[in-house]
């Protein structure tokens, strides 16, 4: 493998082969290509070292199965697979099959089963290339979540308007998962910070909420609604629990200033709540939320106006 591969991010091996020379001999030169190799003596190990490392960071890249293995073999083992809610869900998990057999049958058993490859043992050269062009599939498809990902954030950190209105819409809309509850933000003032100090302190003033929303809200969540607004969004929180939330992270953000290039500058925010009882579909919550918004508002300064 060439050292631009060598140089990409280390990726994941499990090996599972139930010959242990034949094991030690492949898993001894994907380490030399540069792999990270776990190995498993057969198909129930294989299974039990998927599940258990499922939904951490460390969960392989890439499945190299033998086809004949006790307990369960590599098309068995490629079946139960599927039924790990990670791998169907989660980034892809290449299945490669090693094996003696050839032909188009044995091709068909196992691209059926839901394997990527099909490699004859022995092979170095054919196990290269097939390796080569997994790794570069990984590497395309990660930069790609990559990039929505990004599409999915606002410059402020935070998901965009359309983002979490459609993760909230989801939520609403299905009744049996119990209340939620939502907080619609608005820095009171920031048209004074943006006149008095310039567009960029305001952009570096939504950029440090956006940052101490994300922390104060770690089990909800969190987006841009538009201006110097924020939305959150509560699983399984009702009144009075959204009430408390909403009065902590206000108090979270107030209690330090922020640090700009102007400056140390100290924001004040206002908040207004819904909760699923209060409206059958998510418009109906957010105008709830924004008249709550309005009234605090108006009752802090007697000059604010509802937005449209």
């Amino acid at each position: 493998m060439g050292n631009g591969n060598e140089a990409a991010t280390k990726l994941r091996v499990l090996l599972a082969d139930d010959n242990a020379a034949v094991r030690r001999m492949i898993a001894a030169q994907l380490r030399e290509w540069g792999y990270e190799v776990r190995e498993a003596a057969d198909g129930l190990e294989a299974l039990e070292r998927l599940r258990r490392s499922a939904a951490s960071a460390a969960r392989p890249n890439i499945l190299l199965v033998d086809w004949h293995m006790p307990g369960l073999d590599g098309i068995s083992l490629c079946r139960r697979i599927k039924a790990i809610d990670e791998y169907r869900t989660g980034p892809h998990l290449y299945v490669l099959f090693l094996t003696v057999r050839e032909g188009t049958e044995s091709e068909t058993l196992a691209f059926e089963a839901g394997a990527d490859g099909y490699i004859v043992k022995g092979s170095r050269k054919e196990l290269e290339a097939k390796l080569d062009s997994v790794r570069a599939r990984i590497v395309e498809e990660a930069e790609l979540r990559r990039t929505i990902a990004s599409l999915q954030k606002d410059p402020s950190g935070v998901l965009v308007k359309r983002e979490i209105i459609d993760r909230l819409g989801r939520r609403s809309g299905t009744g049996d998962q119990g209340p939620m509850g939502i907080v619609l933000l608005d820095i009171d003032d920031f048209k004074e910070i943006n006149d008095t100090h310039g567009h960029l302190v305001g952009d570096q003033i939504l950029e440090s909420v956006g940052q101490r929303l994300e922390e104060a809200v770690r089990n909800g969540s969190v987006g841009r609604f538009g201006g110097d607004e924020f939305l959150i969004g509560l699983p399984g929180c009702d009144r009075e629990t959204t009430d408390r939330r909403a009065r902590e992270i206000v108090a979270r953000l107030a209690e330090d200033p922020i640090a700009t290039t102007s400056g140390e500058i100290r924001i004040r925010v206002s908040y207004g709540i819904a909760v699923h009882s209060d409206a059958v579909s998510l418009d109906l919550l957010l105008e709830t939320a924004d008249r709550a918004l309005y009234r605090q508002k108006k009752a802090r300064k007697g000059r604010a106006q509802p937005r449209h």
